[in-house]
């Protein structure tokens, strides 16, 4: 990118003296020549910190974890006239408190992790080579939503204010800058800082929640949307269910699920399957579904429920002496969370775990997280997914709006097949697999409608079902308003599985069906 300048050069260069408005300078200038940001090398879990060299030009696509640290002060001219900040200072600063206030500016301060559950497949930017380093060892660990889970933390400086001030929790973005290492801001009056990684960005771009973007509807897939669409439910089937593809299709529907509005509230719905046989190994406990989910959605994370996992481990983002430590929910928007219970055993739960139990149901019914601060608390909006295993009727924990009980193809030894490892799952041809993909991706971001004759022809049965039921006697009527709305939002899922930006008859038909071969169908909050 610079073969003969280094980004250091290039912003001395672009520096005319103009304080305030250097900053949007620089990003404009650096987003324009940097635009296929391809070639730029990846700052990831196997392309760490220490196998870059100092202030080497990096990209990092990162979550933001906290935005809760304070500004931090910085000379924006050095006493050479050129400009400062992006980790450039003078090395010799004998100002003996003769400080130009006049050339401070603040910069604003993240901590950014790597986007937690993001699978393997949807990674951009240059992964040229994997190190040969020894394993990473994160700091500030504790920052990080998955326990003892391999990632990147990083603290971020951004200089511009207008890539800072939209920055918000959980938000996903790909950060471009120079990579440093330097004291932690929050421990700069510690007699020993803490030293970090530290990225002085350049210019950042927000990222999808599909990471990899989509549309909807995707024109290349229309003329075969059916039949791949049936082949990805079987492959569901076959590879993480047992072979029940009523289920695998239920698995579908709820993964493209996506917040619609909140006032009133249309959320995904939360999926239980029941009836899932535990693991005859408790130390290999993940089902094989969550190695299918991470081939074909870009955002999906397991939390393997156990008494050590809910009483023990924080749920629930909570700021500690002004650090805010993660906690297992603590998931961008779009993601999919995928809780087991096969490693649950007979035990108490404590206050902790009550807590955190309270926190994921009121996330599934609200779609919001509470942040614990010590004279306060704050709830923040969520997109995510939820989908429980369970080996008994219902799940032990969580009231879901949809429990589907597993029922394992006969021919099948339904505890193997459930549990067997990654390299074990039989994948389709790349091709496949990328269309596969591609369905999901689109189908997750799409907008549909109802048409004036779909509309005309569910009231009618709507009317025909509530008159039926109250000739058998049905209780209430049977069929409610709310049972109405409930199938509609299940339509709307299916004809987004099938890229239709109308629902069809057909669709409420198979959303009428898909309920009839269930047995529980609790749509609570749905």
């Amino acid at each position: 990118m610079f073969p003969s300048t280094t980004p250091s050069q290039v912003i001395n260069d672009l520096f005319q003296g103009d304080l305030n408005g250097f900053p949007s300078i620089v990003t404009q200038h650096f987003r324009r020549v940097l635009i296929n940001t391809d070639q730029i090398p990846v700052l990831d879990a196997n392309h760490p910190p220490d196998s870059f060299g100092d202030r080497e030009l990096v990209l990092f696509h990162g979550m933001v974890q906290d935005t809760s640290l304070s500004p931090e002060l910085y000379l924006a001219k050095r006493k050479n006239g050129e400009s400062g900040g992006w980790g450039m200072a003078d090395e010799d600063d004998d100002r003996s408190g003769d400080v130009p206030y006049a050339d401070l500016r603040e910069c604003s301060t993240f901590w950014v992790v790597s986007i937690p559950g993001q699978s393997a497949w949807c990674a951009t930017g240059n992964q040229a080579s994997t190190t040969t380093m020894d394993p990473h060892r994160p700091p500030q660990p504790h920052k990080y939503p998955i326990p003892g889970a391999a990632h990147i933390g990083i603290q971020v400086k951004i200089y511009d204010e207008q890539l800072a001030q939209f920055l918000r929790t959980t938000d996903i973005a790909s950060f471009v800058g120079i990579l440093t290492s330097e004291p932690l801001h929050a421990s700069l009056d510690l007699p020993s800082p803490i030293i970090v990684p530290t990225l002085h960005v350049l210019f950042s771009n927000p990222l999808p929640s599909t990471i990899i973007p989509r549309s909807f509807p995707d024109l290349t897939l229309l003329p075969t949307i059916k039949a791949h669409r049936e082949m990805l439910i079987s492959w569901i089937a076959n590879e993480g269910l047992a072979g029940d593809h009523n289920a695998a299709e239920w698995v579908l529907l709820c993964t493209i699920a996506r917040v619609r509005a909140r006032h009133p509230p249309i959320l995904p719905p939360s999926l239980t399957i029941s009836r899932f046989p535990a693991p005859a190994d408790k130390l290999a406990s993940t089902p094989a579904l969550c190695h299918v989910l991470s081939q074909i959605l870009p955002l999906v994370s397991t939390i393997p429920l156990s008494l050590t996992t809910l009483n023990e481990t924080p749920f629930c983002p909570e700021s500690k002496d002004e650090d805010l430590h993660s906690g297992w929910l603590q998931h961008p928007k779009g993601a999919t969370l995928v809780l087991t219970e096969g490693a649950v055993t007979e035990g108490g739960i404590f206050n902790k775990g009550v807590m955190n139990i309270r926190a994921t149901q009121e996330m599934m019914e609200a779609q919001s997280l509470e942040y614990v601060f010590p004279f306060s608390n704050f709830r923040f909006e969520t997109d995510v997914s939820f989908l429980v295993t369970t080996e008994g009727e219902k799940s032990t924990f969580f009231k879901t709006d949809i429990n589907v009980p597993l029922r394992p193809n006969e021919s099948a030894d339904a505890r193997q097949s459930l549990y067997k490892a990654p390299n074990a799952i039989s994948l389709p041809s790349e091709d496949i697999l990328l269309t596969f993909r591609q369905l999901v991706g689109s189908a997750k971001i799409g907008n549909v409608t109802i048409g004036e004759g779909t509309a005309k022809y569910i009231e009618e049965d709507f009317v025909q079902e509530r008159v039926k039921a109250e000739n058998t006697g049905t209780s209430g009527g049977g069929f409610t308003a709310d049972d109405l709305i409930r199938r509609m939002s299940v339509a709307r899922l299916i004809a987004l599985s099938l890229h239709q930006s109308e629902v069809t008859i057909d669709s409420w038909v198979r959303a009428k069906e898909l309920e009839v071969q269930i047995n529980t169908v609790n749509f609570g909050m749905l």
